[in-house]
């Protein structure tokens, strides 16, 4: 199997798997009841990856590493002042979140992956280790 079909399923597979976890959480109720969070959840998705299989801005590994950390720290904010300042529960907030993250990343690997083929630099990194 080569590289970019290995990509595909596997972060393909990832957002499907993210969709279902959000869904079997709260239900299509829950999912309703916040469907701004899962906008804004796909949104910075699709533009984090895009950013960084496209070398938007070209850092070594480690800031690399140092940017991800401060987007998990950054979300994780993000869904705490949400709970505090709507009457959403932290279950349905992380819930959405998770499932508009999915939808995210599955419509971004059928555009690049599909559609469209795998940037080089995301192939690169399936070459160098195992999926």
């Amino acid at each position: 199997m080569d590289a970019a079909r290995r990509v595909v399923l596997f972060e393909g597979g990832m957002g499907v798997a993210w969709i279902l976890l959000g869904l079997l959480n709260v239900g299509v109720a829950g999912l309703r009841e916040g469907w701004w969070l899962g906008l804004a959840a796909l949104a910075a998705t699709v533009a984090t990856v895009y950013a960084d299989e496209h070398r938007v801005v070209d850092v070594d590994e480690w800031y690399r590493y140092a940017l991800a950390i401060v987007g998990v720290v950054a979300a994780v904010a993000v869904c705490g002042a949400v709970v505090v300042v709507t009457d959403m529960v932290v279950l349905t907030v992380v819930s959405v979140v998770l499932a508009g993250m999915g939808v995210g990343l599955l419509a971004y690997r059928v555009v690049f992956g599909v559609l469209r083929p795998v940037p080089e630099s995301r192939l690169d990194g399936a070459n160098n280790r195992a999926i």
